[in-house]
């Protein structure tokens, strides 16, 4: 556990007392900066969420070391569960990007031309697993940027944390249900996606303990693997055409 203000470890971030579940608790000072090591012990999740949807590092620290048990290696279903959620919501809405073409060609869209007629690539699982690709390019590239430039820092970096801090600050993502029940433009769906960058900044930042500006550095070389990635799958044929809309 650690101190949701500084980040220095602590022993424990509640004492309890009384009977066990009882919900006598006295809420731990941090000994580094003196400061109630986890408010959020106390709050509801509605809170939590809140301060994630306005970027605070503390909500991102109570939520990776402090919410759950520390984990050696693997990731919690809970995670891998939210994160299906997520690539099935952004492959229904660049279907619907593809559908929204066949109707209005002259329009911006996403869509594909098929280069042969017996392998039909307007598939919606196409789309899909194209999007699972997509994140894990996007991890792996921001993995080893970290590597990269961090081995020599940290004898030991827990990557799977890395990976949970991506996924958790993702959580923009679910918001595209909105354009599955309402008529948002596609356009909602880009500044969503300029969103979870900017929350992916904050997620790596916190769990690395680094500056804004390394951060953003490891999201762009996520970001430009992801493009190079698009890049290979859809133009290395000239007869597959890809209209890509960020």
């Amino acid at each position: 556990m650690i101190c949701i203000e500084c980040g220095r470890p602590v022993n424990d971030v509640y004492k309890e007392f009384g009977k066990a579940g009882s919900g006598n608790i006295r809420l731990t000072r941090c000994a580094s900066c003196n400061q109630t090591a986890d408010k959020y012990v106390e709050y509801d999740f509605i809170i939590v969420f809140l301060d994630l949807f306005l970027h605070k590092a503390q909500a991102y620290r109570h939520l990776l070391f402090n919410r759950q048990p520390y984990r050696d290696f693997g990731i919690p279903i809970q995670y891998i569960k939210v994160l299906v959620v997520y690539i099935f919501f952004e492959s229904y809405i660049k279907w619907l990007r593809f559908k929204e073409y066949e109707q209005h060609p002259s329009g911006p869209a996403f869509y594909y031309i098929d280069w042969q007629d017996d392998v039909p690539y307007d598939r919606y699982w196409f789309i899909f697993i194209t999007a699972i690709a997509e994140f894990a390019v996007y991890i792996l590239s921001i993995i080893l940027s970290v590597r990269l430039i961090y081995e020599s820092r940290y004898p030991i970096i827990k990557y799977n944390y890395l990976i949970m801090a991506i996924i958790l600050s993702s959580f923009g993502k679910g918001f595209l249900v909105l354009m599955m029940i309402w008529d948002y433009p596609f356009s909602f769906g880009s500044i969503l996606n300029i969103f979870v960058l900017s929350s992916n900044v904050v997620a790596i930042k916190v769990f690395l303990d680094t500056t804004t500006f390394k951060a953003m550095f490891f999201v762009v070389i996520g970001f430009l693997g992801k493009l190079l990635f698009q890049s290979i799958i859809y133009l290395f044929d000239a007869s597959m055409l890809l209209h890509l809309s960020f």
